[in-house]
């Protein structure tokens, strides 16, 4: 069975959208736990309303994963109307300006490139509004993971 046939018949069966990147992050400034929940919570918010207004009718989840020397974030957003969960393990008073950021974007009704783009778009946008330097590590979308998933 030719590969991309192979692959199209998974997209048809689930009828998700995927995206998922790893970003290096650098903060200027030294970043609080409370800052950097706060711009997680944005990020996962824009991400998630960029991708609803360009023809998403469903979100399957929308994740981030913030990584320091000095602990770990987690947020994740699956109804757009409560908003983002948070968790944390920083310690009070602890900051941080060099963080790995790994982002999942799981939504349905569109297809894993417009996902990209406006996922890709939305983080671009969340993060020069606070100042922050990235720099992506790796950049994933379903056919890259389903060919590699296939042994293409």
């Amino acid at each position: 069975m030719d590969e991309d046939v192979h692959i199209a018949m998974h997209r048809e069966a689930d009828e998700l959208g995927k995206f998922a990147t790893q970003l290096r992050v650098h903060a200027p400034k030294a970043m609080s736990r409370e800052e950097a929940a706060k711009v997680l919570g944005e990020l996962l918010t824009v991400v998630t309303k960029s991708c609803m207004d360009h023809g998403a009718d469903l979100v399957g989840h929308v994740k981030a994963f913030l990584k320091t020397t000095n602990g770990a974030m987690s947020a994740s957003l699956i109804d757009p109307q409560k908003g983002p969960n948070i968790t944390h393990d920083f310690g009070q008073g602890e900051t941080f300006q060099d963080a790995e950021l790994t982002m999942h974007v799981i939504v349905h009704g569109i297809w894993d490139p417009e996902v990209r783009e406006h996922s890709r778009e939305a983080i671009d946008a969340v993060l020069r509004k606070y100042d922050l330097h990235y720099e992506v590590i790796k950049d994933f979308y379903e056919k890259e993971k389903g060919v590699a998933h296939h042994g293409g």
